[in-house]
Formats: C-alpha cells, structure tokens, sequence
C-alpha cells in the first residue's frame, strides 16, 4: 500500500494507532501526556499548567515557491503557522526551534533575512528562538517546532457538542486567492492586490485570541490550514458527530466575489492556509465571545447529531447544497 492511496490523514491515523499500541505507558512522560496526535499541538501537565508543543514544516515547491515568495515573508510565515496551533488550543507561544535544510548554492544574506523574518512576528508574540539545527539539502525545507503554555482550560477538536453553534474569525479564502493571484499572474486592483498577497505571504495570527477563548468558556476550537471544511471534519470526526453550514452566512470577502465570482464560496470552504480559528460553542457562550472580541466571528452553522464527520451545506431557503471539493491533503494533491 502506497502513501498516496490512503492519503495524508490515514497515513497520520496508522502512525498513531501504531503509537498508541506499541508505546510505553508505564512511563512518566506517557503519564503525564494529556494529548498526543490528533489535534493541532500535543500536551502534557506540568507544575506551571497544561504544556503545548507543536511543529510544521514548509517545503520549497510544495508549500511555497520563490518565484513570488521573498525569504522574509517565508520566515514570518513558519513562525506564524506554527502559533495558529498553539492558539487553537488556548496557549500562549514560548519557545521555537528551528531546523533547516539548505542547499549550499543559497546566499547566507537570505538565511539572515529568513530569520529577521521569524524574528519580527517572534519578538511581537513574546517567543524566544531557542535553537535547532541545519542540514545540507537539494531543496528549502523548514521545520517549526514551538512550545506553548495554556491555563487550566484548553480547547480541543473532540469537545464538540450537538447544538453548538459554528463560527470562525477572518475571511476564509484569501489565501487562496493570493496563491492563484500570485502563481496565476491573475490581474486585480493594488487595494485587492496587498490583501491577497499578505493573507498568502504574510499571515497574522491572533496569538493572544486563543487564551482569550479559553479563558470565556470556548473548548471546541481548530485553526483553518486545510479548508473550513476539511478542519471542521477534522472537528466532527473527534467528537463523533456531524454539522450543518449555510453558505449564506459565509463571510465571503467583497474583493474575492470580485475577482473570482462563484469561485469564491469554494475558496472560502476549502482554501486552506487561512490560519484563522474555527470555533464552536453554545449560544451563551458564544454571545459572550462576540461581546468580548472585536471583530466578532461569524455565526456560519451549528454542530449536530449524525455521522461523525459528515457536513451538510444549506442555501439560504434551507435546500441542501451539494459542492465537489474538498481540503487539502499533501498526498492527494499531485504536482
């Protein structure tokens, strides 16, 4: 059996399952473990509260392409994606390491620049770039590793409850639209221009949104890297149940209904790289988080009993709608 028949996230489910039944649990460390694959950072408990650690990699010409891509914005970008996990959960970033594969041929001005990169946002969430390491390489290849720390509550993708509802920040799809716009050479205004290539190259998560969510009662929650979709499945198939979306309330971005006209409900439910959060909770909770944050999330669906993982999509008369697409999965999208 090929990677690619099974995929990405079978590949993830045989990895842990194998884990599960071969690992040590008499240790200490798999004691203390509160969660390990499966969501978007492991933890584990420690005298200072619930510990988080979690880890993304970048790979030239899979996750980025220089053609369009400067090394500032590439280093910003690791650290970014890596601190979308940790504020899925509730924590607060701390510590990063940083591993490197380079080819020799590149400038050691860009790694410099690379790493002003990673400095900027660090230095703007209070992280501390503690160490890693480097190896030669054909291609670019960087690997996050970053610590968190939560209080006494985090957010996982296996709380969910039937009736909570559904909602998520930001726009979805803009990243996207900066990948087409980008890789496609796609014509637009400069206004529409700087929004897609910042959602795209320079994304900016709201690290201290997540201690926030905790902290008001939020305790289902994922960041958006696949697609809506695909991380709201990701939220259903871990609590055993299923949901329901209504494409009208969609916060769909004026600038991408522009320029890419039907196109954008789909690049809103399965663009992937939004780094914005996913949330569910009931509507006590969730008034509160609306009150609480500004801008609010958007109200877009509610958790509901029925196959785990399965999403249903409604228009605005309450008729089920049926869209051919789905998330992103590294296997099962070929060059």
């Amino acid at each position: 059996m090929r990677i690619a028949e099974i995929g990405e996230f079978g590949l993830i489910s045989k990895i842990a399952t194998l884990i599960d039944e071969k690992g040590d649990r008499q240790s200490t460390a798999r004691r203390d473990l509160l969660l390990g694959i499966g969501d978007d950072a492991a933890a584990w408990k420690s005298p200072g509260g619930i510990e988080l650690i979690t880890t993304d990699i970048l790979v030239e010409g899979v996750h980025f392409d220089f053609s369009y891509t400067g090394w500032h914005d590439l280093g910003w970008k690791a650290i970014a994606i890596n601190i979308s996990d940790i504020s899925s959960m509730g924590g607060k970033p701390q510590y990063a390491l940083v591993s490197l594969a380079l080819p020799g041929r590149r400038e050691v001005g860009d790694i410099l620049e690379m790493y002003a990169g990673m400095l900027d946002l660090a230095n703007a969430c209070g992280i501390a770039i503690a160490g890693g390491n480097i190896s030669a390489s054909e291609k670019v290849v960087i690997n996050i590793t970053l610590t968190g720390l939560a209080g006494r509550e985090m957010m996982t993708r296996s709380s969910a409850r039937p009736g909570e509802q559904v909602a998520v920040f930001g726009y979805p799809g803009l990243s996207a639209a900066g990948r087409k716009v980008l890789s496609q050479f796609i014509s637009t205004d400069a206004d529409a221009l700087q929004l897609f290539k910042k959602a795209h190259l320079h994304p900016n998560p709201a690290f201290t949104a997540g201690p926030l969510l905790a902290g008001l009662g939020v305790k289902t929650a994922i960041d958006i890297s696949d697609g809506l979709i695909s991380d709201l499945t990701h939220i259903c198939e871990a609590s055993h149940l299923s949901a329901t979306l209504r494409l009208d309330d969609l916060p769909v971005h004026p600038s991408l209904t522009r320029y890419f006209g039907r196109e954008s409900v789909k690049m809103v439910l399965a663009g992937g790289e939004d780094y914005e959060l996913l949330i569910t909770a009931g509507r006590d909770v969730m008034e509160h988080v609306s009150q609480s944050l500004n801008p609010p999330p958007v109200i877009i669906g509610e958790i509901t009993d029925g196959t785990p993982g399965s999403i249903s999509l409604l228009d605005g008369a309450g008729n089920p709608v049926h869209i051919d697409f789905s998330g992103w999965d590294h296997y099962k999208h070929p060059d």
